[in-house]
């Protein structure tokens, strides 16, 4: 597997060189670079498989480098810094990244995915997290992902979201349901800047989707899809100062 490693700190460079060596032997690294301009001159000249890419560099980002670069036929791991916007931003697109300093086993899970990755289900990630960074939260889309199929969902037509164990459904505004396989405390977080409130421990509501709150028998809360959703007792007081604000 032919890998092409774009980092401005060489330190870290030699790192990501020693792990992969140690824990993913089948990786060679064929070209390496420090920066935004010297990276697309590296990958104007060879053709890896696998880009690791740092966000934060000296003289740009990994964001402007794909920007510029257009659509790639490598797969490409983004690697940062905890950065909590950044990598939040991966999980809305569903894309692979690495925090600094990497950790061996996520490197060697992340690889070993490659492979799996269909590349115009790869390009449709990375697309969707590129047009995302110019957005405010409302305009936003996320890639969801079931046994079957890979969605690119607009945040605003998620009605709601429902809780199955260890699995999400998804209830969107044309009627489709999909499920898959990340928790709804994981969509809590990510839509924690959005119009979304826990209304339940397996619920979470598009609040602009609300219709009205029937007070009746502990209290319920009626979408405008029609759906009835419980509202737990302990979340009555945040949920009623939501809606006054």
């Amino acid at each position: 597997m032919k890998v092409a490693l774009i980092d401005d700190e060489a330190p870290m460079r030699e790192n990501m060189k020693a792990l992969l060596a140690r824990n993913v032997p089948r990786a060679i690294v064929v070209g390496e670079a420090s920066g935004v301009a010297e990276g697309l001159e590296l990958l104007s000249n060879i053709e890896p498989e696998v880009l690791f890419l740092d966000v934060e560099m000296k003289n740009g980002t990994g964001f402007d480098l794909m920007a510029r670069y257009g659509e790639p036929k490598f797969q490409v791991i983004f690697v940062t810094g905890h950065d909590r916007y950044a990598i939040k931003a991966f999980k809305y697109s569903a894309l692979d990244y690495l925090l600094k300093p990497v950790d061996p086993m996520e490197l060697k899970s992340a690889v070993e995915k490659v492979p799996q990755t269909d590349r115009q289900q790869h390009q449709q990630q990375l697309s969707n997290f590129l047009d995302n960074r110019d957005k405010n939260a409302e305009e936003r889309s996320i890639v969801l992902k079931d046994a079957d199929s890979v969605y690119l969902v607009s945040v605003k037509d998620i009605i709601r979201c429902q809780s199955d164990n260890n699995y999400t459904i998804f209830f969107l505004q044309d009627g489709r349901k999909i499920m898959v396989s990340r928790t709804l405390k994981d969509y809590e977080r990510l839509f924690d800047d959005q119009l979304f409130f826990r209304s339940h421990q397996s619920h979470l509501i598009n609040i602009q989707f609300f219709d009205r709150y029937d007070k009746r028998e502990g209290g319920s809360i009626h979408m405008k899809d029609g759906s009835v959703i419980p509202l737990s007792s302990r979340k009555k007081e945040d949920f009623l100062r939501v809606l006054g604000s």
